[in-house]
């Protein structure tokens, strides 16, 4: 997976904001500064790994996660923060939060689903160590979290939290997740989520200026899409895939609507390590997953809703997925 420079720049500003050597952080991930340019060429998740661990190193504060996620270097870069910052609501936060990330990475991060008035919001952090991956979720899901004290809400309102790591073993570390998430947490589990009452997606959030939002989120619906069309074929198959299903366009149907020849759709996936029928089944795959998480539909209904020809189909392609049933599965994540 790769992503744009800009996160690397923010952790590096935070660090000089907080007075820590931004400079020696990056020597010892191996990097320049020229590496962070706005017009970089995007970088891999090892090397955002190896950064986040310098940060760490440098800052000599297991918690300095928390601190990244509050600082005010998140509204210096790219204009996807701002639009955030001025949303009406925090459901309108998360959904722009997730359709504007192919602008600064190759898959987004978070994911909400809401079943029965709870909302669930998943985080799956880009990183290749599990140091890496417990920074990433802790400033990814801290800076969630913080969104919606925006819309009233505070640590006492989540229904619980949990995280795919272990216990923090530092007192310290260990009160600042209470401080920022409340006192039901749970760690060691397959993934890492919070849960926290669906009302809130929908309540105002302080400082928002719907005509600030409207100007600001026009001009930026332009970059995705200008992205889309000319630089990222991955992101332009996977939207255009969501957006047909339940039909599931061929190869050539697909090349015609992004204007190319099958021919060159398919070297350009070749050339990221893709290929069109994989990308089709990971957008039937998450889609299908989202839908059992919600619980709304019975199983049929999301066999279609995925594009799958039948019942059994979906059950043999869930079987190779996760080795286990879409029952069983949907049991398992409640």
């Amino acid at each position: 997976m790769s992503l744009a420079p800009i996160h690397l720049s923010i952790l590096a500003d935070t660090l000089v904001l907080s007075g820590h050597d931004a400079a020696a952080a990056l020597q010892l991930a191996g990097l320049q500064r020229a590496d962070l340019a706005p017009s970089a060429p995007w970088l891999g998740e090892d090397e955002l790994d190896r950064f986040m661990l310098a940060c760490l190193a440098v800052s000599g504060d297991p918690a300095w996660a928390f601190v990244a996620s509050g600082s005010s270097a998140l509204t210096r870069y790219g204009p996807h923060a701002v639009v955030i910052g001025h949303a009406p609501t925090l459901r309108h936060a998360l959904h722009d939060m997730h359709t504007f990330a192919p602008l600064i990475l190759e898959r987004a991060e978070i994911d909400v689903v809401e079943a029965v008035g709870i909302a669930t919001m998943h985080v799956r952090p880009l990183a290749t160590t599990p140091a890496g991956r417990r920074f990433r979720t802790e400033f990814l899901m801290a800076l969630t979290v913080q969104q919606s004290w925006r819309a009233g809400g505070r640590p006492q309102d989540l229904i619980d939290v949990g995280f795919a790591h272990e216990l923090p073993s530092d007192a310290a570390h260990l009160a600042r997740y209470r401080a920022t998430f409340g006192e039901r947490l749970h760690f060691g589990q397959a993934g890492s989520w919070v849960r926290f009452p669906a009302a809130l997606l929908d309540a105002p959030l302080a400082g928002h200026d719907l005509s600030v939002y409207q100007a600001l989120r026009a001009p930026l619906q332009g970059l995705m899409d200008q992205r889309l069309r000319d630089h990222d074929p991955l992101h332009a198959v996977r939207q255009a895939v969501r957006e047909a299903l339940p039909q599931v366009p061929d190869a050539q149907a697909m090349a015609r609507q992004l204007g190319c020849s099958e021919r060159t759709l398919r070297r350009q996936l070749h050339q990221r390590g893709h290929s069109y029928a994989a990308l089709v089944q990971q957008c039937q795959r998450e889609l299908a997953e989202r839908l059992l998480r919600e619980g709304r539909l019975p199983l049929k209904q999301i066999a279609d809703a995925a594009g799958f020809s039948s019942s059994s189909c979906f059950h043999r392609a869930f079987r190779r997925w996760h080795g286990q049933t879409p029952s069983d599965w949907q049991v398992s994540q409640r």
